[in-house]
């Protein structure tokens, strides 16, 4: 273990004694504690209606299943993340019959508009169906939903749902209008359903601790985690072998929240590096100055550290001397 990895060790412990008290009260109220952990996962729920068959986003039907699922998950704890605001700060349109693909899109996009406000982690995509059966004597309406959650961050798959489908009667002349307003009425007790099911996922998701969270995760130091995994490509511009191995090291022995690494691609200037970690980009940001500074490096003359969700830049922009040996470093295989 390298001289500068133990400095950053012992910081990270003395933070972890300083949060030992915050978390032992948050952990006396299990249902507390799941709505305080939910508000970090800021949802957004998109309506998926590509299908021609699927009720499109600008009808009745549509619009008061989203404004009472949002309002379900809200009550959960969630924080929601409105779409129609997000288009509205960034000037886009929307429109029916958008396909997945653009959606994916438009939710990285705001990810990356630097607004923090826009910002979401998870993305719930759903599709509401809406038949009519007549029945000579009535008809009879039938409703089915189903989605996918995703994790934008890491572009993967959390898990599907689907609402059982339920069926509804509707007078024998009911036309489309009708319809409309037969569905609309269940639309309450439709999004409570779908929202109920949503939150469960997503609090098993917060809550399901990663590989390698047990050693890395204690006290103090969950404050700088979430609970869902992201790979980022680290890229190391310009450093020497000894170099790169000892920050993908420290990196790997040392940061809370590290899961798994390997290496991508070996250049005579740059290597890259798949990291796993569920720590958060602020607190990786800070933990790389740390340990720059450590390493003996000026960070504001000599270094440039970019971060941001799903990769990691590191570039040495001057020369820098041979900095010192420590006698960890100088042991073989340690």
């Amino acid at each position: 273990m390298m001289v500068f990895g133990k400095k950053l060790r012992h910081g990270l412990a003395a933070i972890a004694a300083l949060g030992l008290a915050g978390t032992v009260m948050t952990g006396m109220a299990h249902t507390a504690a799941a709505q305080s952990h939910s508000t970090r996962l800021p949802v957004l729920v998109m309506g998926e209606d590509s299908d021609p068959s699927s009720v499109k986003r600008s009808s009745d039907i549509f619009k008061r299943v989203l404004a009472g699922l949002k309002g379900s998950m809200q009550r959960y704890g969630f924080r929601m993340v409105d779409e129609e605001f997000m288009a509205v700060d960034l000037g886009w349109k929307s429109t029916d019959r958008r396909p997945k693909t653009e959606l994916i899109e438009a939710a990285k996009l705001a990810n990356n508009a630097a607004q923090g406000n826009l910002r979401s982690r998870v993305m719930v995509l759903f599709r509401i169906h809406a038949t009519s059966k007549n029945l000579s004597f009535s008809n009879k309406v039938t409703t089915r939903i189903d989605g996918e959650i995703y994790d934008i961050a890491s572009n993967s798959f959390i898990d599907s749902f689907e609402l059982a489908p339920a069926a509804y009667a509707a007078p024998a002349d009911c036309n489309s209008i009708c319809i409309n307003e037969v569905v609309g009425g269940k639309a309450r007790e439709i999004a409570q359903n779908l929202g109920d099911i949503l939150a469960k996922k997503l609090e098993y998701v917060a809550y399901d601790q990663p590989e390698g969270m047990a050693n890395a995760g204690s006290a103090g130091t969950a404050q700088a985690e979430s609970q869902m995994l992201v790979p980022y490509t680290v890229t190391l511009n310009y450093f020497d072998t000894r170099e790169a191995l000892s920050i993908i090291g420290v990196m790997a022995d040392e940061f809370p929240g590290y899961s798994s690494h390997d290496l991508l691609e070996k250049g005579a200037v740059t290597r890259k590096y798949e990291y796993v970690t569920n720590a958060k980009v602020s607190k990786l940001e800070e933990w790389l100055n740390i340990l720059m500074i450590d390493m003996g490096y000026d960070v504001d003359k000599q270094i440039n550290i970019d971060v941001q969700a799903g990769r990691i830049i590191i570039d040495k922009i001057v020369p820098t001397p041979d900095r010192p040996r420590s006698d960890d470093e100088t042991s073989r295989f340690n």
